[in-house]
């Protein structure tokens, strides 16, 4: 039997809102994905390849008094990959519910501070609402 690597799991430092030259508004979350190039080295494959196949699905994790939602998106083309994001589920809820909303996500890989500067490449995602709102809901 092949011996695999999990995905990774990135804790989600601060969430915002990406707002571009045209005035949209994109919910934003900011990972550190150093010591993932997997990860940190997408949103360049996606500006070069095309965005390609992306799936995510959320699922929600309690431990003690800690609620973490876990949204796991994995690709398939044009490479293949998978990572998780985790969120404080209580903390970043309506932030989430604006995601779900929107139907996608931006993924800030670098400081948002140097963004206008630096312009860097940041990974966006569509997802599927339907699979993060019940994971939202208390119970």
């Amino acid at each position: 039997r092949p011996v695999t690597t999990p995905a990774a799991v990135l804790p989600v430092l601060d969430v915002g809102t990406t707002i571009t030259d045209d005035d949209e508004r994109f919910p934003t979350a900011v990972v550190d994905a150093t010591d993932v190039p997997a990860v940190s080295d997408l949103a360049r494959v996606h500006a070069a390849d095309g965005v390609g196949d992306i799936h995510t699905h959320a699922e929600r994790i309690d431990v003690d008094d800690v609620s973490i939602l876990l949204l796991g998106v994995a690709l398939t083309s044009p490479v293949t990959a998978a990572f998780s994001l985790a969120f404080d589920r209580l903390a970043h809820r309506a932030f989430l519910e604006d995601v779900a909303d929107a139907g996608r996500l931006v993924i800030a890989t670098t400081d948002p501070g140097d963004a206008a500067t630096d312009g860097p490449l940041w990974l966006a995602i569509d997802l599927d609402p339907d699979a993060l709102r019940p994971v939202l809901a208390d119970g």
